[in-house]
């Protein structure tokens, strides 16, 4: 069946048909003509005989005449012409008078069809017929017979002429025979010049195939000027634009690959029916880290019921998987005017989320840490205004409520002018500096000792064994620290109670340690105890004068020179919290 799929068969079969049908309609005009033109030969030289004939015996006719039916016999064989065929002489009625084929047939009528004609009109009438008896074909020829313009009968001669189709049906068959050799020479021809023709197209047809798997490496030579000579200039041409632009496409192909494998957000390719075609790293990231497997957090990404909105312009939404938030877009990719697939871009906003929900409570805490000083200076100065002139000792205790909420309000305001500009920037290194760590708690006996007696605490600082060993950091902030810590310690142990100030000694760190006998902080509060504004118990600090980022601030300083603080409590035991910083690496001598 490929073979008659082939060009180079198609064109020598339609080549030969065409070349069988030329010689197929030239032979039937060859012997048709051949058969017309010896046939009217042999008629035309029968047709001279018989008026020969018939002039000869036209006296022997005549109604005057006294002929013997011998002495006409004898003058027809004497033309020679005469003795291969036979002759018939009619009268007018159409019955034969003398005839060469036997004495039988005289007297009878002649009822054929030459001599039917002859009579009928008189004039010349002539016929091809095949005799079945004899197996030939018979030519016959009807002359009247005249004789000064009268007319006496009819002269009908008729002969074999099968040696004439015979020589046609040889010369048919010479024909015939050099035609099939013809057309066998024609045919090898033919595929020698249809192969040549269809090379070029075979050749093409195999650099398209090769081109189709994807190899433009190859080209084609053009043997020719013609239209086969450009059509391979043209597929060499195509060649080279395909792989132009192949290499182009894979090179963007790369490129967005590797755009979507460094990029931060989660990607996720998916066909129409929603299933993962292309995952890229931070996406396996996100998921496996969420849900513990990439299965189960693309099942509670939902993302089949994100599919049934608008995607066309992007769907966007918020999932929440174990503790991580995720907001997703879900967009489609069109192809002819149908969803070809989704692409799903996933982001973790937890961070995000946390920051926005710790700016919306700082936002509340620092209204609220103003609110209440302002509420009760407001409502001090309302009553101070309706106050007489005998009443001054009432309003000298009004104004230093108002004086001691207006320094609330200052120290807050400080120690958010504090904590902003510890967010804004890091440490400074011209600020850090080798400390000493005996002068650090020396200092902290000059300033808390004094408010210790008054509270009847123990306050007792334990100087390092190595009255050398310096840590590394700002002095400031280290000192701000201290106050902060062992102010907490003052505010929250009752009398009779003792705070002690010690530090550790390592080979590369100093731990500051602050621990007193105190109330203690629950367990379920600690991990917090370091955020702003966050309270054990709420009013506490405020009834203690505190603004609620103290500890946040330590936390802040702390970690900005590269150190470390933590908390431990127990609830009706105490509270120690140890600040780990780096020692440095000349003590002070």
């Amino acid at each position: 069946m490929m073979r008659f799929r082939s060009l180079r068969v198609k064109l020598v079969m339609v080549y030969t048909l065409l070349i069988l049908f030329a010689v197929e309609l030239i032979g039937a005009y060859f012997v048709q003509a051949l058969t017309s033109s010896l046939v009217r030969n042999q008629a035309q030289t029968a047709r001279t005989q018989a008026q020969l004939m018939a002039t000869l015996i036209a006296p022997e006719l005549s109604p005057g005449a006294k002929t013997s039916n011998s002495a006409v016999a004898t003058l027809l064989q004497s033309v020679p012409q005469f003795l291969n065929g036979t002759v018939y002489v009619l009268n007018q009625s159409g019955y034969v008078m003398y005839t060469t084929a036997g004495g039988a047939l005289v007297g009878q009528k002649r009822i054929d069809s030459v001599a039917t004609q002859a009579l009928l009109h008189r004039t010349f009438a002539q016929s091809v017929r095949y005799d079945p008896l004899s197996k030939s074909h018979l030519l016959a020829v009807a002359v009247p017979v005249t004789l000064h313009g009268a007319y006496l009968g009819v002269l009908e001669y008729v002969l074999s002429i099968q040696s004439t189709y015979e020589t046609i049906h040889q010369a048919t068959t010479i024909f015939y025979t050099g035609s099939i050799a013809v057309l066998a020479i024609v045919m090898i021809l033919g595929a020698i010049v249809a192969r040549a023709l269809t090379r070029p197209v075979i050749e093409v047809t195999r650099q398209a195939e090769v081109m189709a798997r994807g190899d433009f490496s190859q080209r084609l030579e053009a043997m020719s000027n013609d239209e086969i000579g450009d059509l391979v200039a043209s597929i060499n041409h195509l060649a080279d634009e395909l792989e132009e632009a192949i290499a182009a496409n894979r090179l963007e192909q790369e490129r967005l690959r590797a755009i979507i494998t460094s990029m931060g957000e989660g990607v996720i390719v998916l066909d129409s029916l929603g299933q993962v075609l292309m995952m890229n790293r931070a996406a396996r990231q996100m998921l496996t880290q969420a849900a513990g497997g990439e299965d189960e957090a693309l099942r509670q990404l939902e993302l089949d019921a994100l599919m049934q909105g608008d995607v066309a312009t992007g769907v966007r939404d918020v999932r929440v998987i174990g503790n991580t938030i995720f907001h997703v877009i879900l967009t489609s990719v069109q192809r002819r005017g149908q969803v070809d697939g989704y692409v799903a871009v996933v982001r973790d906003v937890t961070e995000q989320e946390k920051l926005e929900q710790a700016r919306r409570d700082f936002v509340s805490n620092v209204s609220h840490e103003l609110r209440t000083p302002l509420t009760t200076v407001k409502s001090y100065l309302e009553v101070m205004r309706d106050l007489g002139e005998d009443e001054a000792e009432t309003k000298r205790e009004f104004l230093e409520v108002i004086a001691r909420e207006t320094d609330r309000m200052v120290r807050l305001t400080r120690d958010l002018l504090l904590l902003s500009g510890l967010d804004r920037g890091g440490r400074r290194s011209e600020e850090m500096r080798p400390i000493p760590v005996a002068g650090l708690l020396e200092g902290v006996v000059e300033r808390f000792q004094l408010q210790a007696a008054k509270q009847e605490l123990s306050l007792r600082v334990h100087l390092p064994q190595e009255r050398g060993v310096c840590v590394y950091g700002d002095e400031d902030m280290v000192n701000r620290v201290l106050d902060n810590l062992v102010s907490n310690a003052l505010k929250y142990t009752p009398p009779g109670g003792r705070i002690d100030v010690r530090a550790e000694v390592h080979a590369h760190q100093v731990t500051l340690v602050v621990a007193d006998t105190g109330i203690g902080i629950p367990a379920e509060d600690l991990p917090h105890v370091f955020e702003r504004f966050y309270r054990v118990e709420k009013g506490r600090s405020r009834r203690g004068g505190g603004t609620g980022l103290g500890l946040a601030l330590a936390r802040e300083m702390v970690e900005r020179m590269g150190g470390e603080i933590r908390m431990e409590s127990e609830l009706q035991r105490g509270t120690t919290v140890y600040v780990t910083l780096r020692r440095a690496e000349e003590d002070a001598a």
